[in-house]
């Protein structure tokens, strides 16, 4: 019986797509798709589901979980994305520059002191942001090259779209505010039995 319905014209084609379309697809294709839902373990929990759903039904079930992957995934990426490089686009301001347009009311630490800026030291950097009030935020140093230097954001940005932890890029002249590591320990006293 099963030789005769192979032996009929475009029976091998017809089945090896039956194959394809409800035995390798519904698994490939949501491999796939749980790759654009952050939470692991929801990825987990779909590839467990597709196979307590019947066969026939696989395919249109992998479809509607497409649809929850854009909506879950994909989305709040682009929204993420759209909002940080094309809404609320926000860049570091250069802290010397302010200065120089407002000598008495904008102050930033003097040359020497940023001189001795090294990884572990907090710096206050600007950030201007289309559309929203600029925002000032702490940057922990993890290195220095020259005048250039990279930090970890340790602030919590209301307006600019970056993370906690998040690396920044900036040169000194950017700096508006330091905290530096060794000139506190130089300031604690020597003899503390007075």
């Amino acid at each position: 019986m099963i030789a005769e319905l192979l032996s009929a014209p475009g029976a091998l084609g017809a089945f090896g797509l039956a194959v394809l379309l409800f035995g390798f697809a519904p698994g490939l294709v949501l491999a796939a798709v749980v790759r654009l839902i952050p939470d692991i373990d929801r990825r987990r929990e779909l590839q467990a589901e597709l196979y307590e759903v019947p066969r026939w039904e696989r395919p249109f079930w992998v479809a509607q979980q497409f649809e929850v992957a854009l909506r879950l995934g994909l989305s709040p990426r682009i929204s993420w994305a759209w909002g940080r490089y094309v809404w609320h686009r926000s860049k570091v301001e250069s802290g010397l520059q302010r200065h120089l347009e407002s000598p008495d009311t904008f102050e930033v630490p003097d040359l020497e002191l940023k001189e001795l800026i090294e990884p572990g030291d907090l710096v206050k950097l600007a950030w201007s942001v289309a559309r929203f009030p600029g925002e000032r935020m702490w940057v922990r140093v993890t290195h220095r090259d020259g005048d250039r230097l990279k930090g970890d954001l340790e602030s919590w940005p209301l307006f600019v779209h970056l993370n906690p932890g998040e690396q920044v890029t900036f040169v000194i002249d950017d700096i508006i505010d330091c905290d530096l590591i060794q000139v506190q320990s130089e300031e604690v006293p020597t003899n503390l039995a007075a």
